[in-house]
């Protein structure tokens, strides 16, 4: 972003001025920390829809230590945030591993009676996964789709790739039964990491068949789904199939 378009973004501060100046942020942490502050010291207060539009935008950055930052500065400042604000801080706090700080966010937006959506839970889940605590990850997917709450195929993509980091995999799969259709449709993502933990483990024919079962889903493979066949086949001696199969995703115009 240029010198004067910063300079038009802070001098002209209205809602329209702030939407245009974020669209030329990129990845500029410091001209989104600038322009944090400034919006801090405008009079009015601009709402706090304005500040989670920067949040948003350093968030996608992963930018989570300056988010938590700024955070704690809309707080002082008696900046009241909004529910989105509220999720890109536990978004924030679970990518840096401070999952307790993100639950103490989570109660207040429960007690200013808002409802948590799949991405906030999404954030505890992949969170809890990223330290290492699948188990209370899985607990936490249980309390909340057992109170009505739904998660998305994010957070089954991280428990399922979890579980098989573990060696889990017939637990990954069971997981993948559960949720088949009922609460997410399973993805590429999902099919993928329990078809190359299978071939790690030396279950070709299973992956295949889970293959298989893709293929008639309409749910299409990519190359690292061919890349794990292609390594197990390896694997267990199954040289011609790999060869096959490397020249079957070659003819679909899939490159390794």
């Amino acid at each position: 972003m240029s010198f004067l378009r910063y300079v038009a973004c802070v001098s002209f501060p209205n809602s329209r001025s702030y939407s245009h100046c974020l669209q030329h942020f990129n990845d500029d942490a410091v001209d989104a920390i600038s322009l944090f502050n400034r919006l801090l010291q405008t009079k009015p207060t601009p709402p706090a829809i304005e500040f989670g539009k920067i949040l948003g935008s350093l968030v996608k950055a992963k930018h989570y230590p300056t988010v938590v930052s700024l955070s704690q500065q809309m707080e002082l400042s008696r900046v009241t945030p909004d529910f989105v604000t509220h999720s890109i801080l536990i978004n924030s706090l679970s990518q840096l591993g401070h999952i307790t700080f993100a639950f103490s966010v989570l109660g207040k937006i429960l007690k200013r009676g808002y409802l948590p959506d799949a991405i906030t839970l999404n954030a505890f889940i992949k969170g809890l996964c990223l330290k290492g605590e699948l188990h209370k990850a899985l607990q936490f997917h249980d309390k909340v789709v057992a109170h009505g709450f739904h998660v998305d195929h994010v957070s089954y993509g991280a428990l399922i790739n979890g579980l098989c980091k573990l060696g889990e995999t017939t637990a990954a799969l069971q997981l993948l039964r559960r949720v088949d259709g009922k609460l997410v449709q399973p993805n590429v993502v999902m099919y993928t990491t329990i078809i190359d933990s299978m071939c790690k483990d030396k279950l070709v024919n299973n992956a295949c068949d889970l293959y298989s079962e893709m293929v008639v889903k309409r749910i299409s493979p990519n190359v690292f789904t061919y890349n794990a066949l292609i390594n197990g086949f390896c694997i267990v001696g199954r040289l011609k199939e790999a060869i096959y199969l490397f020249n079957k995703m070659t003819l679909e115009k899939i490159y390794p």
